[in-house]
């Protein structure tokens, strides 16, 4: 039986930040939602277990090979959703699946696999690209009563989910290789974030620019979406459809990953 070390707050961070290369305030949700273990309280300070915390940063980054195939859609939970791995799988799920703003043209796709009528697809979400949570969606509704929100022409979303099937075993004790990017995203999808800089939110049609700014990212980012720009195709469905002839059209759907 080993002997348990322990180790403070501030060098628990430290290890984290160096090693997996984020910053304090985000290492310390790492913390505080118990990914290296729970903190015990000794005199004044917080204390971690040192081997705990050495298994959470030797976890291997998840294959693209398997993304690839499963291709789930992501959620980042930030600091204003307190997820706690000490939590059953339906507590963790109400943090996970409430009150999502959907980029424009990830919310469209979710549309055409079908999650407003039903059909399945993977959701995972992460703490600082770590795992922490896998579901499968069967739908979504708009938060209607939702306070409106700066920059947001559409209100939040809320997912349905149900416990993931097979699909989730490779992935659930990983970290995914994410660039930064927006809070919801689909694995695959290039990211749109720095491009809204561009638009100009105090103008009437700011959500006209915020839309062609997303397309404009996606044309610069995606190598097999270029052709869509070389003949002059400016629409959703363009984007899509070039999209769709490079990957599978929806990603793996049922509880054991089959359709």
């Amino acid at each position: 039986m080993r002997a348990t070390s322990r180790i403070t707050t501030r060098e628990a961070i430290r290890r984290i930040c160096e090693l997996h290369m984020i910053g304090k305030v985000e290492a310390n949700r790492v913390l505080t939602a118990r990914l290296a273990g729970p903190g015990q309280k000794v005199g004044s300070a917080i204390v971690y277990d040192e081997h705990r915390l050495a298994e959470l940063l030797a976890r291997p980054r998840c294959t693209e090979q398997t993304l690839d195939s499963v291709r789930p859609v992501i959620v980042r939970l930030g600091r204003d959703r307190r997820f706690d791995l000490s939590q059953t799988w339906d507590e963790q799920a109400e943090v996970a699946r409430r009150n999502w703003y959907v980029p424009f043209f990830l919310g469209t796709m979710l549309d055409l696999w079908g999650c407003l009528d039903g059909r399945r697809f993977p959701l995972v979400a992460t703490i600082a690209s770590w795992v922490v949570f896998g579901a499968e969606g069967t739908g979504h509704t708009y938060d209607e009563g939702a306070s409106p929100a700066a920059n947001r022409s559409t209100p939040p979303r809320t997912f349905q989910v149900e416990p993931p099937g097979d699909w989730f075993a490779p992935i659930k004790e990983t970290w995914l290789p994410l660039e930064h990017g927006p809070t919801v995203t689909i694995w695959g999808a290039p990211t749109t974030n720095s491009a809204l800089r561009e638009v100009d939110w105090l103008r009437v049609d700011a959500d006209k620019q915020k839309k062609q700014a997303e397309y404009d990212a996606w044309l610069r980012s995606a190598p097999h979406l270029r052709d869509v720009a070389q003949v002059g195709l400016t629409d959703v469905d363009a984007v899509l459809g070039a999209w769709s002839r490079a990957a599978p059209s929806h990603p793996e759907t049922g509880r054991d990953g089959a359709e």
